[in-house]
């Protein structure tokens, strides 16, 4: 765990704000990431979280909890929702922002996409049909963009949209997200928010089908279908903004969707258990090896974690040819991913959510 001091020393280092001149030069993502806590390539390779103030988790995590049961979200399992602790996620991964309502919309993101996972993809439990998953997520397009018509047609899109509490929730988010975000940040975080949508549905086709796709389709479904709506907020939590100009560049765009993968791999590597017990088909990374490379699944595990920590390394570099000329915002934005996947992969490694039946 780092210190206040340590945390504000590294961010010096890395965005080039520490010492300069004849005898120094900045540290770049690569060198910091060379730490004795990575793991052996037989474990997930990972770092420690750039922050852990427990306070500060618990308290957006009770936020988190009133805020989901004024709109009924998780209705009945609240005791869940408080153990899976949403709250210390957005702490652990959001490591560099203080700001309690950035944080606090953060964790509402988090919550709604969650949610909407379980209520309309994953969870038989929770009330998801495979027939219905098409619809339900063109609704939730609509509850993040609002449509324009008639205004009878105005008020019918607005009672729909409310009868639902994750479409309750994806509205409130994106209204906070356009409160502290620019027109363009808004625009990307629904962009991606869209692209995870259309990956639910693919993978609703695999349950569907009974289908284990084979392990470079699952990646590319995976690598939208996963965390990088959550990576796009980086700036607009951190109350600074990456131009859309650089957001857009292709090598940025690699290293965003390599980390996004990266964290969903972490998710897909210790939430079997979970997934089994929701009832439906498992078509995951290890199903997908075992298929592709006829072995055990033990093997395939070990298959998996291996390609997590290959993607991990090709992401280093990828950030380290970056930093070389890289603008102050975007030395920022790197800084934020790399925090955001180590913070990540505690808490997928630490919450009740796959650690706890």
């Amino acid at each position: 765990m780092h210190s206040t001091a340590n945390t504000i020393d590294l961010i010096a280092r890395v965005l080039g704000t520490g010492p300069s001149g004849l005898g120094t030069k900045t540290t770049n993502i690569a060198a910091i990431l060379s730490r004795p806590d990575l793991e052996s390539d037989t474990e997930l390779r990972h770092r420690l979280p750039y922050r852990n103030d427990e306070p500060l988790g618990m308290e957006l995590n009770e936020r988190l909890i009133t805020w989901a049961e004024s709109i009924g979200l998780y209705e009945g399992h609240l005791d869940y929702l408080r153990k899976c602790n949403f709250g210390r996620y957005v702490m652990l991964t959001y490591a560099f922002s203080e700001d309690r309502e950035r944080l606090f919309m953060a964790g509402q993101a988090m919550l709604a996409l969650f949610g909407l996972d379980d209520y309309f993809v994953d969870d038989k439990r929770a009330g998801s049909t495979l027939d219905m998953v098409g619809r339900n997520l063109s609704l939730c397009m609509s509850a993040i963009d609002e449509p324009f018509f008639t205004q009878k047609y105005n008020d019918d899109t607005a009672k729909g949209l409310s009868e639902h509490a994750v479409h309750v929730a994806l509205r409130q988010y994106i209204a906070k997200t356009a409160k502290f975000g620019t027109p363009q940040q808004v625009a990307r975080v629904r962009h991606e928010d869209m692209c995870l949508f259309v990956a639910m549905c693919q993978e609703s086709s695999w349950r569907i089908n009974k289908m284990i796709a084979p392990v470079w389709e699952y990646l590319g479904g995976r690598q939208m279908n996963g965390f990088t709506p959550c990576l796009t907020m980086i700036d607009i939590v951190d109350a600074y903004e990456l131009p859309h100009n650089i957001y857009s560049m292709p090598q940025v765009r690699k290293v965003v969707k390599l980390a996004g993968l990266i964290c969903v791999m972490v998710n897909d590597l210790v939430s079997t258990e979970k997934e089994e017990e929701a009832g439906v088909h498992q078509f995951g990374i290890r199903e997908a090896i075992q298929k592709e490379e006829g072995c055990t699944p033990e093997e395939a595990h070990k298959m998996g974690v291996r390609l997590h920590n290959d993607l991990l390394r090709i992401f280093e570099d990828e950030s380290s040819k970056l930093m070389v000329y890289a603008t102050p915002e975007l030395r920022r934005y790197l800084v934020g991913l790399e925090a955001w996947i180590a913070g990540s992969h505690r808490w997928h490694t630490t919450s009740d959510r796959y650690t706890q039946n």
